[in-house]
């Protein structure tokens, strides 16, 4: 699977090793690191973005959807103030 993260994450797998995602990381993680719940929560809430491509448009488009999602879902009060003034 081809992210863009916005965060840093360690995912466990299966066999009990840490798979680290650093911030700003765009490349591929393996099958197992995608299908996992913390991953899966990430790119639902925004903080990890799956473009259908590599293509330089693709991959803004990508992190525009993602930045919706993110700005819904964060429910911090600074953030809400924020998104109001935008």
């Amino acid at each position: 699977m081809f992210i863009v993260s916005k965060r840093n994450y360690m995912v466990r797998r299966a066999d009990g090793s840490l798979y680290e995602i650093k911030k700003d990381f765009i490349g591929e993680i393996p099958k197992d690191v995608a299908e996992s719940n913390l991953v899966k929560r990430a790119v639902r809430g925004g903080m990890i973005s799956a473009p259908k491509g590599k293509k330089d448009k693709q991959l803004e488009q990508a992190d525009k959807e993602a930045g919706k999602k993110a700005g819904k879902k964060d429910i911090r009060p600074d953030s809400q103030e924020k998104s109001s003034e935008e």
